[in-house]
């Protein structure tokens, strides 16, 4: 005949202590593994949207251009950054019908409600009509024709 036990074994307290470590395991693990994730996606979200809103926010004019001979020919082109946040000019370009001048500008902040001049030298001719391309940072492009 069978005889049956009355005294419990440990088999039944150890598997359920063995249960309760993975799942406190695992439990930390997805805590740690979404936490780094998020922060991941948080980043490139501040990232995305700052730069559109940015973007969004940059105004720029060009309000004044002028010519100039002494003692070489030059261009003066003077940018007003009407916008609420800071802009930074990034390349001129002058373009008349032949050729392409490409400036690359080194110190082109502006600030909001500030104006920033640059001088070119360029030797223009009078009465042909150029076209001045100025492009920011955030992929502003600004284009103003004019002719001396």
């Amino acid at each position: 005949m069978w005889q049956f036990s009355r005294r419990r074994g440990l088999s039944s307290l150890v598997t359920g202590m063995i249960l309760i470590v993975a799942t406190v395991i695992l439990g930390s693990s997805v805590v740690v593994w979404s936490t780094g994730s998020l922060s991941v996606a948080k980043s490139i979200l501040n990232s995305l949207y700052s730069t559109s809103v940015n973007a969004l926010t940059e105004k720029l004019v060009v309000e004044n251009t002028w010519f100039g001979s002494v003692p070489s020919k030059f261009i003066n082109v003077t940018l007003y950054n009407v916008g609420t946040t800071g802009v930074t000019v990034t390349d001129i370009k002058i373009i008349n019908s032949t050729k392409t001048l490409d400036i690359p500008i080194m110190h082109g902040n502006i600030p909001s409600q500030a104006t920033n001049s640059t001088k070119i030298s360029y030797s223009w001719t009078s009465n042909v009509p150029l076209s001045v391309v100025i492009t920011t940072t955030r992929g502003l492009v600004v284009i103003a024709n004019v002719s001396p």
